[in-house]
């Protein structure tokens, strides 16, 4: 732990004479997140108070043991006021920077009113906590005291989960002992017989234990793309329920609203400098049948696949729907940003023998300096294969971009 020199040539203090002298003044510094407030109510000192070394060793200790931190330190200054001398103490912080989003999913309990008493039992808390296992540890105890303080007492545990097509990641707090799925009921559904509803939750959900939210996002995950594929796509599950079956188990019941199966309406590409006829030709939409949302997605895939031909290898498409109720048609915009074009390099081969490498090289059409065709990678190796047959197990590719530059190297890797 660090003091100040003058705190310690000027008041000259031995541990003895410590709480002779009250903290007078407690301040925070490198703090940028978190209010100095909250940082001093976590340490446990109060303004006012006497304090030995050992209870500012044990407040720093106490931060540290948030998680919140990645060092604490303090320094202590002599601060006189009222004709009365005492310490005006700051706690040295630098906060942790990994942040992760934080979840509550505790049957029984209302999420964002357990929110509202965490944040008035402890001011750290919120709902981004930092990537360790320490503030995990913290939120654990923090979540099981408010729960107590409500006479509802039980253990919890902390579940990462994440996205992997977001690639974002999170911390779920639940029960550490839930009851399990022992069977799935279904009402309101008739597009979809109950067979197949079944036959796709008990995959995900039957013998699995069970909370509200994680049997609603595997509804959505399992059930929405099928009702999706058929044309419903303002299908919704408003009901949850569940009865409990004996033996920690439950049967839950998911309620069903279908809603219409729409026609596809209107398609209209939103963006700059669009090759419109090359995009709409790739993607031929059904206009007027059900609006089938997969192949709807791979018509779009098809339009990116025309822009990544012509070098816009980071081109985005966001479809958005607007539903006409009035005759169950659902218009399509298509948010497309192209991005920078790219160019090709240079072709490198790894993996492969030096006369297999020159002969494929000698095969490459794309020169240098056209744009960047993602696609022809591997509709090359793909026409190569009489020349590769045996010659390797695995294939990968890789596009390097040149720093400050729009142009790729293209890296094929043979195993």
């Amino acid at each position: 732990m660090m003091r100040s020199r003058k705190a310690a040539l000027v008041l000259a203090l031995a541990s003895a004479a410590w709480a002779q002298h009250p903290v007078m003044e407690i301040k925070v510094a490198g703090n940028e997140r978190l209010a100095a407030a909250a940082v001093i109510a976590a340490s446990g000192l109060r303004k006012g108070q006497t304090a030995t070394r050992a209870d500012l060793d044990a407040a720093a200790k106490r931060l540290a043991d948030t998680g919140f931190f990645s060092s604490v330190s303090y320094r202590y200054d002599p601060k006189t006021a009222g004709g009365a001398t005492g310490y005006a103490l700051t706690f040295l912080v630098s906060e942790q920077s990994a942040q992760a989003r934080v979840e509550l999913d505790i049957p029984g309990q209302d999420a964002e009113h357990l929110w509202q008493q965490l944040k008035a039992a402890d001011p750290l808390i919120d709902k981004q906590m930092p990537d360790n296992d320490r503030a995990s540890a913290y939120y654990k105890r923090a979540i099981e005291a408010v729960l107590r303080k409500s006479n509802h007492p039980q253990e919890i545990v902390a579940k990462d989960e994440g996205n992997i097509f977001s690639g974002k990641m999170w911390v779920v707090f639940r029960p550490a002992h839930l009851p399990q799925v022992a069977a799935i009921r279904f009402e309101g559904n008739a597009a979809i017989a109950d067979s197949a509803l079944q036959a796709h939750m008990a995959k995900v959900a039957l013998g699995q234990e069970y909370t509200e939210r994680d049997f609603r996002r595997k509804l959505e995950l399992n059930l929405r793309p099928l009702y999706e594929d058929l044309g419903h796509l303002t299908v919704a599950f408003p009901r949850v329920s569940m009865a409990r079956a004996g033996d920690g188990a439950v049967t839950v019941t998911a309620g069903i609203d279908e809603g219409p199966a729409w026609r596809l309406g209107k398609v209209v590409l939103k963006g700059n400098a669009l090759p419109l006829a090359d995009m709409h030709e790739a993607a031929r939409f059904a206009y007027g049948e059900p609006a089938n949302w997969k192949l709807f997605m791979a018509a779009v895939d098809k339009m990116d696949q025309v822009l990544r031909r012509d070098g816009y290898i980071k081109a985005s498409l966001k479809p958005v729907r607007a539903f006409r109720d009035s005759d169950q048609v659902v218009d399509v915009n298509v948010e497309v940003a192209k991005g920078p074009q790219f160019l090709f390099g240079e072709l490198h081969i790894e993996g492969l023998d030096a006369v297999t490498s020159g002969r494929l090289a000698a095969l490459w059409k794309l020169p240098a300096g056209a744009p960047m065709n993602q696609p022809y990678i591997d509709e090359f190796v793909h026409s190569a294969m009489p020349l590769l047959r045996g010659k390797y197990r695995k294939f990968g590719s890789e596009m390097r971009v040149h720093k400050d530059a729009n142009v790729v190297d293209v890296t094929l890797k043979f195993e």
